[in-house]
């Protein structure tokens, strides 16, 4: 009974403060449309440091090959950079390469 009444009156007393003191919730909102006009003026590479980038093997086509009786693909792994809306910024070769090889009939 005592912890419901002490949050009762602490809940009161809160709801006190943003009444009586509008200003304080005033000046929090301009210091968050102030962050938000400092972040749009970003250059590309800044972008490109706070961009995950992604990891996907794409077909090389002029890499395939004959090879007793197989076929054989080269996929090359790529780093790939995309925006918010999906959009590829960049794109950068790997070291990395996987091969598939069929049967030729």
């Amino acid at each position: 009974m005592i912890r419901i009444l002490g949050l009762s009156a602490l809940m009161l007393f809160c709801i006190y403060l943003v009444y009586a003191y509008p200003q304080i919730a005033q000046k929090n909102a301009d210091v968050e449309t102030n962050a938000t006009v400092q972040e749009e003026p970003e250059t590309n590479k800044d972008i490109l440091e706070t961009i995950i980038p992604e990891f996907e093997y794409l077909h090389e086509e002029a890499l395939d090959k004959e090879v007793n009786g197989y076929t054989v693909e080269t996929y090359r792994e790529y780093e790939i950079y995309r925006d918010k809306s999906g959009k590829v910024i960049k794109q950068t070769p790997t070291s990395n390469y996987e091969y598939i090889r069929y049967r030729s009939y």
